[in-house]
């Protein structure tokens, strides 16, 4: 099992979502930002589910894939990184 660290950017990433959603709907709200939060428990115990970032090409730099979200994380030894959750329609920061 391997132990979840959170960027600020990506506790940032997930207020924004949402806040954003909040405007329409708390019930979807609150639902979105469960299900991301679900998905990336998986990584606790698998690693490397999800997909290698097709921006880095790099083994460590990963995304899983939740509609239109992009969790973007990377794994360092028996440690992953949640560095984004991105919506996909928007261009990856630098």
């Amino acid at each position: 099992m391997v132990k979840l660290n959170w960027l600020r950017e990506a506790n940032n990433d997930l207020f924004q979502i949402y806040n954003y959603i909040n405007q329409d709907s708390i019930y979807y709200s609150i639902k979105t930002v469960n299900e991301i939060l679900k998905l990336i428990e998986y990584l606790k115990v698998s690693p490397y589910m999800g997909r290698k970032v097709p921006e880095f090409n790099e083994t460590n730099k990963r995304e899983l894939i939740y509609k239109s979200y992009r969790i973007m994380y990377k794994i360092e030894f028996k440690e992953v990184f949640i560095r984004r959750i991105w919506h996909s329609a928007r261009k990856l920061p630098q």
